[in-house]
């Protein structure tokens, strides 16, 4: 099941003066809501059958905003699971929540599984900057992957926030495409420590990259997430 709705909602505020399409005392901002339940794809043979969770909906929120950039940070929200549930962010704004239905309601609607449900302010929804043009790079890019073992409470956004904070300017993109955490414990890894791997994208549009820079960059990276986030390379 994928649904979705727009309109008002209503909440009183006193701030609100009576106009042409205002009422005194009630302001009434625009929501788009949506819902996802069930499996995330049709019966199919070309992947195993799965659930849809938090991550499909996150994913669906961040296509509808792109190509800006919207960020998830922890939060409670009276229709949603406590511990389940996040603050979506534009540019530093709350604009809206998503996560899981809370169990008192998916109890009195009898469900099998909680569904994912989500709600943001339309007009940042619509709100689209004009395109920029912008040249094609002359260099080719550069990858690097780095391996880190972070705390447990170092989040995605702290990581890719502290990547994109350098100075030189060659980071163009990163990507966090793995975390491990070992079933037992591990030489290098302490309790409450996980891994995450990060694929950098270096490049630089006027001068082909040497290994010098490239590697002076990368060492650069690692040092900055160690000391804003206590973060070390992994062995």
């Amino acid at each position: 099941m994928r649904v979705f709705e727009s309109g008002r909602v209503f909440r009183r505020d006193a701030s609100v003066a009576d106009g042409d399409h205002s009422v005194a005392g009630v302001d009434q901002p625009r929501r788009i809501a949506g819902l996802a339940w069930g499996r995330v794809d049709a019966l199919q043979w070309g992947s195993k059958e799965r659930a849809v969770d938090f991550f499909d909906v996150k994913g669906d929120i961040e296509a509808l905003f792109a190509p800006r950039i919207v960020t998830f940070a922890p939060a409670e929200h009276p229709a949603m699971h406590p511990g389940r549930c996040a603050r979506v962010e534009l540019g530093g704004r709350p604009i809206g929540h998503v996560g899981e239905l809370h169990p008192r309601w998916r109890q009195a609607y009898d469900l099998p599984s909680a569904p994912l449900l989500f709600e943001l302010d339309l007009e940042a929804v619509l709100a689209r900057d004009v395109p920029a043009f912008a040249p094609l790079p002359r260099q080719q890019s550069v990858y690097r992957d780095i391996a880190v073992v972070a705390g447990e409470q170092v989040s995605h956004a702290a990581l890719m926030e502290a990547i994109a904070a350098g100075q030189g300017g060659l980071v163009r993109s990163a990507r966090l495409f793995d975390i491990y955490k070992p079933a037992a414990a591990a030489a290098d890894m302490k309790p409450g420590e996980r891994s995450p791997a990060v694929r950098l994208e270096l490049l630089d549009n006027d001068n082909t990259l040497t290994d010098e820079r490239i590697e002076a960059t990368v060492a650069d990276v690692i040092e900055r997430l160690g000391a804003r986030l206590g973060v070390r390379l992994r062995g």
